[in-house]
């Protein structure tokens, strides 16, 4: 008893240029377009690649940017923390203190409400970040943040190219399928005449 062709065996027999006449055409065409997917996911894999890079240097420079106008000024709390619960949607609860605090810098004042830490009271010293216009900002942010966002843009490059390729290839099989089921109970409807009906 023979064994059953291992997985590369099978893929072989299936390829379009196949010369068995027991290939179907419906069969060369769907080994055609998987053929297609195939080399597309595998082209993908560079493009995503420079769309992440692309990405990864656009933010790198907008951050770098962002970062050199920001200036940290020392500030004073001027009320006692309050403390704030969030909920998100997942049900979990984070709390943070928020107090109004004062600065002064380059003979220019003012006042915010920002994130202090969860001991403090009136009258401790904390930081606020400004920005090029003298207005309160967020703190700088870290460089990590603009490799993550290069990743992020090239996964997402590669999922939608593999994924838009593997629709591709499923689709046009299951519409493959469709059509040789069609053919089949034709044929079938066309063998199974009463007997002694030739009509």
């Amino acid at each position: 008893m023979s064994e059953y062709p291992s997985m590369p065996t099978r893929l072989w027999r299936r390829r379009p240029w196949q010369t068995s006449s027991l290939m179907r055409v419906s069969d060369r065409v769907e080994a055609l377009v998987w053929l297609f997917a195939v080399i597309v996911m595998l082209v993908a894999v560079p493009v995503a690649g420079a769309a992440g890079t692309a990405g990864y240097t656009a933010a790198a420079s907008r951050i770098r940017v962002e970062n050199a106008t920001k200036v940290a000024v020392p500030a004073t709390i001027t009320t006692k923390p309050v403390r704030i619960v969030t909920v998100d949607a997942y049900g979990s609860t984070t709390e943070r203190f928020d107090a109004t605090v004062r600065w002064d810098q380059n003979d220019r004042s003012g006042t915010t409400t920002s994130e202090v830490p969860d001991k403090s009271a009136p009258g401790d010293a904390v930081r606020v970040w400004l920005d090029g216009n003298g207005k309160v900002t967020t703190p700088p942010v870290r460089p990590i943040n603009a490799a993550n966002s290069g990743i992020g843009i090239g996964t997402t490059v590669l999922a939608v190219i593999w994924s838009g390729a593997a629709l591709l290839g499923y689709g046009t099989g299951s519409l493959m399928r469709i059509r040789r089921y069609a053919a089949l109970d034709r044929e079938w409807r066309g063998m199974s005449r009463p007997v002694g009906q030739d009509s």
